[in-house]
């Protein structure tokens, strides 16, 4: 289910918003917030209480949860024969 949602939010298919708050809140919880999902779940929480005074943009913190999915995306790629953790 986490590489289903990076992916919908790595091809723009999910706003960064809504999937890194359904990585944080329905997948990564129930999981019990592995490592792996560490950066999307920071993602999750600067999107989420984003404020305009902040010195970031909106479109910023996106442009990294969009970046943060796709590298959960490689790292899931290259560790296809290894040992990513079950579930994920």
């Amino acid at each position: 289910m986490a590489d289903w949602v990076s992916g919908q939010i790595a091809d723009g298919t999910l706003d960064p918003t809504s999937g890194t708050w359904l990585i944080w809140a329905d997948i990564a919880e129930g999981l019990g917030y592995p490592e792996e999902l560490e950066p999307l779940v920071h993602c999750a929480h600067n999107l989420d209480g984003w404020e305009e005074n902040w010195g970031v943009s909106l479109e910023e913190l996106d442009r990294e949860a969009v970046e943060a999915a796709k590298h959960i995306l490689n790292k899931r790629s290259a560790a296809e024969a290894g040992s990513w953790p079950s579930g994920l």
